[in-house]
C-alpha cells in the first residue's frame, strides 16, 4: 500500500469526482495539485467535506497550489499547504540527512510565511518524489502544475509561438522553458538615435526590454529565512507569592501584584425533624407573692401554690416577702406544675398557699397569696418531634453545599477577570441547630462559610516565569506553556497568597536573528547549508530564494527576511 498518493486536479474537475478518488486512494497521505482556479475547491463546503472524510479514513491531507485563498482556506481546515518550487528535486547525496532546505523561488516575498513542520523540514523532498512516483494516476497524465515567478520574460514580450522551440535548463533544477529563435536580417545602424519605421521602433522597444530585465534580474533577488530553534522539555517548580502590598512583578522576589478578596455568608433554613419521644413535660411559669401583714413571711423552696382551678404549682427558690408599708409587700418567684401534663398550662391568675389553710392560719390565708400575669407554658404529654442524628448531618451537608456555592458565586461576581486558584477552599463555621418547636416537625439550622484570597493577572505570572526561567540561552514563550497549582495558602503575616505554579510545556534555544541575516548576506547554496548547519540551536531550516534565476542571498539586508518558527 502505497503510503503517498497524488490526485492531479483539472480546472472542470467536480468536487465528488475528487472526493471519490480521495476515498478510493489506498494511501494514508493524500496530496491535492490544483490549477489556480480550481472548479473542485471554490467553496468552503468542499473542504468541511473533505475534513470529515480525511478524519473518518484517517488519512493525512495537503494541498500543492499556486492559488493564495486556497492555500488560506486550506490552512483554515489544518490541512498542510506545501510550497514546491520545480518539478522535481534537487539530487542530493544519498547520505545526506541535511534539515536545511534551500528552494530557488518564492511566490510572494511579502505574503505570509508557512510557519508549519512540512515547510522547515525536508518534506518538499518527499512531495517531489511522491509527484514522480504518481505522475501516471490520472487518465489525462496532465503535468502537476507547479507555482511560478510573479513577472517572466513572456509577461514582457509576447511572440509567435510557431517560432519557439524547448530549451533545457542545465542542472536539473529548473522547469524547460521556451526560448524564441528569432532570425534576423543584418541591420545597419543609422546616424540619427531617433527610431526610424517600424523595424527601428521594434529594436528599440527590444532593447528597452533587455535593458529593463537586466535591471531586475540583478536587483529583484529576495530571500526568506524560517528557522525552527531546539527545543527542549520544561518542567519545573516557582514559589509565588500574590497580594495587593506588590507593585509589579518582582523576579528576585518571586512576587506578583494581586488583589484581596474577602468574603463571608451564613445560609439559614428548616429541615424535617424524623424523630419522636414519649415526653411529660410539667407546666411553668411566674407569680408574684403579696404579703398584706406587718411582718415578712419566709418561704421555703417547693412551697405549694393552689390555681383558682386547683393545679398545684412549687416554688424552685426560697424567698422572703416583705412585710406591708404603705402597700403589700411583693416578690417574684419562678414555679412549676406538680404534674406534667397540658391541663396545667393554666391562664394569668390568683393563687393561694395551702399549707396556710391546713394550719388553720386563716389571716396568713387570706392576706399572704400571688398572682400571675401570664399563663403558665410548656406543660406537655405524649410525643414530641426530634431531630436525629441523621437529620443534623443531611442538615450540615445541604448548608455546606448552599455556602459554598453562595461564596463561590459572590467571589466570581467581584474577581472581573482576575485569576483565583483556590475559589473551592472554603472555611465552614459552626453548625447551629435549634431543637423542633412543640407541635411542629420542622427544626431550624444555620451554617456560615468564607474565603479570603488574592486575584492576580494570568499576564503577570507568565511575565514572572519568563523572568525566571527565560533568561540565559532559552526563550520562553508564555504560549507554550501549561500551569497547574500546589500548596496554595492565605499568608496571615505577610497578608497575601503563598502558592507552588507547576509549569510544564517547552523552551527553545534562544537564537540572534540579525547576526544570523548579516552572516547569510552574498551567500550561495552549500555556502548557507555550511553555515545554518554550524549554527548552535538550529532544529530545522529553510532558504526561499527569489525570483527563479536567483542562486544567492542578496547583499542587502533589507532583502532578507528572516522568521523563527517555535
Amino acid at each position: 500500500m502505497s503510503s503517498t498518493k497524488i490526485i492531479n486536479v483539472l480546472k472542470d474537475d467536480s468536487f465528488q469526482e475528487i472526493l471519490d478518488l480521495f476515498k478510493a486512494a489506498p494511501a494514508e497521505e493524500v496530496i491535492f495539485v490544483l490549477p489556480k482556479r480550481s472548479k473542485a475547491f471554490q467553496k468552503e463546503d468542499h473542504f468541511t467535506a473533505l475534513q470529515s472524510e480525511a478524519k473518518n479514513l484517517s488519512k493525512t491531507v495537503s494541498f500543492l497550489c499556486s492559488n493564495p485563498e486556497i492555500n488560506e482556506m486550506a490552512r483554515r481546515y489544518k490541512f498542510d499547504v506545501l510550497l514546491a518550487r520545480s518539478t522535481a528535486p534537487r539530487k542530493t547525496s544519498p547520505k545526506s540527512t541535511n534539515s536545511i532546505n534551500i528552494v530557488n523561488q518564492i511566490e510572494d516575498f511579502y505574503a505570509e510565511p508557512a510557519l508549519d513542520d512540512s515547510m522547515i523540514s525536508t518534506s518538499g523532498l518527499k512531495v517531489q518524489e511522491a509527484l514522480a512516483d504518481n505522475k501516471q494516476d490520472r487518465e489525462d497524465n496532465t503535468e502537476v502544475p507547479v507555482a511560478v515567478s510573479a513577472q517572466r520574460l513572456d509577461d514582457i514580450y509576447v511572440a509567435d509561438r510557431e517560432n519557439f522551440q524547448s530549451l533545457k535548463v542545465s542542472g536539473g533544477r529548473e522547469k524547460a522553458e521556451e526560448v524564441e529563435i528569432k532570425k534576423f536580417t543584418k541591420y545597419t545602424p543609422k546616424k540619427s538615435l531617433k527610431p526610424n519605421g517600424r523595424l527601428g521602433w521594434a529594436t528599440f522597444i527590444v532593447a528597452g526590454l533587455i535593458v529593463m530585465g537586466s535591471v531586475v534580474f540583478i536587483t529583484a533577488g529576495k530571500a526568506e529565512v524560517v528557522i525552527k530553534p531546539v527545543g527542549q522539555t520544561l518542567d519545573t517548580k516557582i514559589d509565588v507569592f500574590a497580594s495587593d502590598t506588590v507593585a509589579a512583578v518582582d523576579g528576585s522576589k518571586s512576587s506578583i501584584p494581586g488583589q484581596i478578596f474577602n468574603i463571608q455568608k451564613t445560609a439559614t433554613e428548616e429541615f424535617p425533624a424524623t424523630g419522636s419521644v414519649d415526653v411529660a413535660q410539667k407546666a411553668r411559669g411566674a407569680i408574684s407573692i403579696y404579703n398584706e401583714t406587718s411582718s415578712a413571711q419566709p418561704l421555703v423552696a417547693t412551697t405549694r401554690f393552689e390555681s383558682a382551678d386547683g393545679h398545684i404549682f412549687h416554688t424552685l427558690t426560697s424567698v422572703v416577702v416583705p412585710a406591708a408599708k404603705s402597700g403589700p409587700g411583693k416578690i417574684e418567684v419562678q414555679v412549676i406544675a406538680a404534674k406534667s401534663g397540658s391541663d396545667y398550662n393554666v391562664p394569668a391568675g390568683n393563687f393561694t398557699i395551702p399549707a396556710f389553710k391546713e394550719r388553720g392560719d386563716a389571716e396568713k390565708y387570706k392576706k399572704i397569696y400571688g398572682k400571675s400575669s401570664a399563663s403558665m407554658h410548656s406543660g406537655t404529654g405524649g410525643k414530641a418531634s426530634v431531630a436525629t442524628n441523621a437529620d443534623l448531618a443531611s442538615a450540615k451537608q445541604s448548608l455546606t453545599a448552599k455556602i459554598t456555592a453562595t461564596v463561590q458565586d459572590e467571589l466570581k461576581a467581584q474577581i472581573n477577570g482576575l485569576q483565583v486558584i483556590n475559589d473551592n477552599q472554603i472555611s465552614i463555621g459552626e453548625f447551629n441547630s435549634e431543637s423542633p418547636a412543640a407541635g411542629t416537625a420542622t427544626f431550624k439550622a444555620s451554617l456560615s462559610g468564607s474565603i479570603r484570597t488574592v486575584g492576580f493577572k494570568q499576564s503577570d505570572l507568565e511575565e514572572l516565569v519568563v523572568k525566571k526561567i527565560g533568561g540565559g540561552s532559552q526563550t520562553v514563550l508564555p504560549e507554550k506553556l501549561s500551569f497547574s497549582y500546589e500548596n496554595i495558602k492565605w499568608d496571615d503575616l505577610k497578608k497575601g497568597l503563598t502558592f507552588t505554579a507547576h509549569v510544564t510545556g517547552k523552551s527553545y534555544a534562544k537564537l540572534d536573528s540579525g547576526q544570523i541575516i548579516s552572516n547569510l548576506l552574498g551567500k550561495k547554496d552549500s555556502q548557507i547549508k555550511a553555515y545554518l548547519s554550524g549554527v548552535s540551536g538550529i532544529a530545522e531550516a529553510k532558504v526561499s530564494l527569489s525570483p527563479f534565476w536567483v542562486r544567492s542571498v542578496p547583499k542587502d539586508s533589507d532583502k532578507v527576511r528572516l522568521d523563527l518558527s517555535y
